[in-house]
Order: structure tokens, then C-alpha cells, then sequence
């Protein structure tokens, strides 16, 4: 593994009686919450979290990346 931050998800996920799957992704440290649908998305959905704190400037009142807006359970 290369040098970097260590970030750490939650996944809740559910999957319907026709087999599709769907959830919550959470970031532990911020509380930020990501839905999606089908499970090649989780991986996109924890990248474009990553992404997204990398190119927020920090909120200069507690030096910490601002909280992204919670996702609404599907």
C-alpha cells in the first residue's frame, strides 16, 4: 500500500427480493453519508468521497474538511 491517509467507510447495504442491492455508504470520521445502488457503485461512491474531502478547503475555524450534505436513505 502506498503513502497516504487511511480513511475508514461503513457500508449498510440491502438487497430486494429481485436481487438488486442498495445502501448507505458512511465515512467514520466526518459522518458524511453517500447512497447507492448496485454494487459496483460502492467503490466509485468511497472514491468520489475521497476526492471530494481532497478538494475542499479546510474549514479554517477547526482546521477540519467541512461535512459533506447527508445522503437520503434509497
Amino acid at each position: 500500500m502506498g503513502q497516504g491517509k487511511r480513511a475508514s467507510f461503513v457500508v449498510r447495504a440491502i438487497q430486494d427480493r429481485r436481487g438488486r442491492v442498495s445502501g448507505v455508504i458512511e465515512r467514520v470520521a466526518t459522518g458524511a453519508k453517500e447512497a447507492f445502488t448496485g454494487m459496483e457503485a460502492i467503490g466509485r461512491v468511497i472514491t468520489e468521497m475521497l476526492e471530494r474531502e481532497r478538494s475542499s478547503p479546510p474549514d479554517v475555524s477547526s482546521g477540519r474538511t467541512p461535512r459533506a450534505p447527508r445522503a437520503r436513505r434509497p
